[in-house]
């Protein structure tokens, strides 16, 4: 018999641990910090964070869109907004882009600019699939085309925001040592 090597796992049963957490944060966040403001894409403040800070943590493609995962399926399994089984597709959406974004940025989540840009994109990514979604299950096109203009700038500045803050807690997390990069932005683990 020929002995096969064993495949080395992609992510470490503490990585998984950690954006299970970070999913779980998410679903935590969505509904303990639920506030009626109205404003479309103000929960993005909040909801980018722990998907930025876990993609910081982990660096690695498909961490930001397992955390999505996670956080969607909890928000779909509770039902806790109005989108019940689609909040699997709209969290998802958010993870994968920040992932992208992530990966796009080389994971330096902890400058001010890359932050701010992937809680954008994640905040955005979460309002289209929405709208797609309104439009699969027979919104017509005129009410979507008017509410994405609309709340599409909510989304930004909300996303923004949340980036903003997401890129000041990964500084933090970098300069307490919870996160150890060198002064390349390299992982100091690797080899």
């Amino acid at each position: 018999m020929i002995a096969v090597p064993s495949a080395e796992k992609y992510f470490t049963l503490n990585e998984i641990a950690l954006m299970s957490l970070m999913g779980g944060l998410v679903f935590v966040m969505k509904t303990a910090l639920r506030m009626p403001l109205g404003i479309p894409g103000h929960t993005g403040i909040f909801l980018v964070i722990p998907v930025i800070i876990g993609v910081a943590i982990i660096r690695k493609p498909g961490s930001g869109t397992y955390i999505g995962l996670v956080s969607g399926v909890l928000l779909s399994f509770f039902g806790i907004s109005g989108m019940h089984v689609f909040d699997v597709f709209l969290y998802t959406a958010l993870g994968a882009s920040i992932d992208a974004a992530g990966y796009v940025f080389r994971y330096r989540m902890e400058s001010v600019p890359f932050g701010v840009l992937a809680g954008i994109a994640g905040n955005l990514a979460k309002m289209v699939v929405n709208f797609a979604v309104n439009l699969a299950i027979g919104v017509p096109l005129v009410v979507v085309a008017v509410g994405a203009g609309i709340s599409s700038i909510s989304h930004v500045l909300f996303g923004a925001l949340g980036g903003l803050i997401s890129a000041y807690l990964v500084a933090r997390l970098i300069k307490t040592g919870v996160i150890s990069r060198d002064a390349t932005g390299a992982d100091c683990n690797d080899s």
